[in-house]
């Protein structure tokens, strides 16, 4: 077989070397723009990945700057390979500014021919206009300064390496401005948060403020109110006791003393509230004698109960515990608000106090379920939303008394002790309702013994005893000559302070066995008073119990930690001052009998003095007295004047102290 020897022309042989070069050139730059994109690939976030393109491009291309101009929004930034980071309030540049307004490319070449320094194959160099756009939006520009390589050499491998770059570009762009926006969404909540706080705080303190102003204002007000209120009944009853007195006079002294208690319940139940709404009451839990607390209270009730001609029933289960540990004075105060109002609004019939106890689980404490159930007007179905609400009485005008603060404040009691008040109600046929709280039971042993000497009056002291020394330190002169009174009446020794500083004088001149300590007083007050004393020789072994009208929970543990045995609040009773003695000085006094408060007037009106009467004068004082009119009554009973004087006295005692109930009894 023969070989023959093919021949190439030199033409030929020119076209087939630049055809391999171009193949070898076009693969080296497709290697070229791989190796860019890869590089470019390795960064994440905006900056980071700017950066890096700029430096993929100026390592692998050349040149001696590489700049790229992009938008975000509106604005207009520019970085160059230096890392050299601007936001451009204008672009200057107007090959930039063309090419973000076209979307074209450009290219001018520099000349350094002129230049010995450089080699001939370096005597030109490029410098590159190219814009970054996706779709037919430039959102950037890239500008090459000093390139060796002209963009016809890289023709077909630029779009594809500026297009993946545009790519990135607008993809790192919407997550920063994705990010911005996020972040200037917390900024803007964090601002309004802030302002919410300092608006919240704003109105804390304001609140707080508030309720400081009402508390001054209420301990300043139980104080300028009690403390008359405690000279008016503390006199009067004081009065009551001499036995010199008119029937007239008795009889005006008992509507001044009936007055007074009606107008201090009033005051009490008026602080109460305000008390509970400035968030100052404090559940203050004890051991009591349970048992003893219901017998008293419905023993206290039988008399109203009697005089409205109702029974008063108390059923009490085996399983009612009698000594437990909570809060004696407003479990008190709720009985006496729940059973008074029960009596309160029925007219005929009976009121049943129930009593049970369930045992709470897995715990030392009980349930007390105490059901006050009434034959009273009731409730309508509209009105039970809005029973326990404050100033509220439903029903007849005819029907409403009191301060409409009564059932508030057991519902708000209740609430603040962990139970709870429930009432369920049909009109004209009565109502129930019940009390739920939870005690902790407690053994007779934990019961501090208490003697009580219901009905007895203090005649003086019992023989064999010191000549106790009594001293009173009270800047209030009519409380202070009431106090002496009492205390000189039974025979003790008296004297006076109208301030703490003098009060610490007396002491240690007179060293009395017993101290009286007002709290509010000018110069120097009870409790800096009580602490000198205590200081003083001899000021440990003095009983100092605090007389005051002041009646908040911090204020009472203010002045125990003076050093204060014992506080008693105003207005007080006879009894309770000589009671707190007693316990305190171990002195002991002559009681008398208990004191029967049936004046003679009561007495008369019975059936056998008003059957003397005629049948229309009878008739027309009890449709009088059943309309609970006043006027008329007082004309009828002049009427009976002229028959029977001393029954007509009674009856206008009753009218003159609204007493229409003892009157429409007596008639039935």
């Amino acid at each position: 077989m023969t070989n023959e020897l093919m021949t190439i022309s030199v033409a030929e042989w020119d076209k087939l070397k630049q055809r391999a070069t171009k193949l070898a050139l076009d693969k080296s730059n497709q290697q070229l723009v791989m190796q860019l994109m890869s590089k470019m690939s390795e960064a994440s976030g905006l900056e980071n990945v700017i950066d890096n393109m700029l430096r993929s491009i100026v390592d692998v291309i050349g040149g001696a700057n590489l700049i790229l101009y992009y938008k975000i929004d509106a604005d207009i930034f520019y970085a160059d390979v230096y890392g050299v980071k601007k936001h451009l309030q204008q672009l200057d540049d107007e090959r930039v500014i063309s090419a973000f307004a076209t979307g074209d490319a450009s290219e001018y070449e520099h000349d350094f021919s002129d230049t010995q320094m450089l080699t001939p194959a370096f005597t030109h160099a490029y410098t590159w206009i190219y814009p970054l756009k996706v779709g037919s939006t430039v959102i950037g520009v890239f500008k090459m300064e000093s390139l060796h390589i002209a963009m016809r050499d890289l023709y077909i491998q630029l779009p594809l390496f500026f297009n993946y770059a545009a790519l990135v570009l607008k993809n790192e762009i919407l997550g920063y401005t994705r990010l911005q926006n996020v972040n200037n969404l917390l900024q803007q909540e964090i601002i309004i948060r802030k302002q919410t706080e300092q608006k919240l705080l704003a109105a804390k303190n304001e609140a707080e403020a508030a309720n400081r102003a009402k508390s001054i204002f209420l301990a300043n007000m139980s104080h300028e109110l009690r403390t008359p209120m405690n000279a008016v009944l503390g006199f009067s009853q004081l009065m009551q006791k001499d036995s010199s007195l008119s029937p007239e006079q008795r009889e005006t002294l008992n509507i001044i003393n009936n007055s007074g208690k009606h107008l201090l319940e009033l005051i009490n139940d008026v602080l109460d509230m305000a008390k509970i709404e400035a968030g100052r009451v404090i559940i203050e839990n004890g051991n009591f004698d349970l048992g003893a607390l219901i017998r008293d209270t419905i023993d206290m009730m039988h008399q109203r109960a009697e005089a409205k001609g109702l029974e008063l029933f108390l059923d009490q289960s085996s399983s009612f515990p009698r000594f437990v540990n909570s809060d004696e004075a407003k479990f008190r105060q709720i009985l006496l608000n729940l059973v008074g109002n029960a009596i309160k609004y029925t007219q005929k019939g009976r009121v049943i106090v129930r009593l049970t106890a369930e045992n709470l689980p897995d715990t030392q404490q009980c349930l007390l379920i105490c059901e006050i159930k009434d034959t009273g007007i009731g409730i309508a179905k509209q009105d039970l939303p809005f029973i326990f609400d404050t100033f509220v009485q439903v029903g007849r005008e005819s029907d409403q008394q009191g301060s409409g603060l009564g059932l508030r404040i057991t519902k708000q009691y209740a609430e603040l002790m962990g139970g709870q008040v429930t009432v369920t109600s049909e009109l004209n046929k009565g109502s129930s309702f019940i009390l739920m709280l939870p005690a902790a039971k407690v053994d007779q042993s934990e019961i501090i013994n208490k003697t009580v000497l219901d009905g007895k009056r203090v005649l003086g002291l019992a023989a064999g005893q010191p000549d106790y020394r009594v001293l009173i330190v009270e800047d209030q002169l009519e409380n202070r000559l009431l106090l002496k009174r009492l205390m000189e009446s039974v025979g003790f020794q008296v004297h006076e302070a109208v301030n703490g500083q003098q009060g610490v004088e007396q002491f240690m001149h007179w060293q009395p066995h017993f101290i009286w300590m007002d709290r509010r007083m000018p110069i120097m007050d009870g409790i800096v008073a009580t602490q000198k004393i205590r200081a003083l020789p001899g000021g440990d072994k003095v009983k100092i119990v605090a007389v005051t009208a002041s009646v908040f929970s911090e204020q009472r543990h203010e002045f125990l930690n003076s050093g204060i045995d014992d506080i008693l609040g105003k207005p007080y009773r006879d009894s309770e001052i000589f009671d707190c003695m007693a316990k305190h000085l171990g002195v002991q006094f002559i009681y008398d009998e208990p004191v029967n408060e049936k004046s003679a007037s009561e007495q008369l009106l019975n059936a056998q003095h008003l059957k003397r009467l005629p049948e229309a004068l009878l008739s027309e004082l009890q449709q009088a007295a059943m309309s609970l009119d006043i006027e008329q009554s007082l004309t009828v009973i002049e009427q009976i004047r002229e028959i029977d004087a001393p029954l007509a006295d009674a009856l206008t005692e009753r009218v003159n102290q609204f007493d229409f109930e003892v009157i429409t009894k007596s008639l039935c």
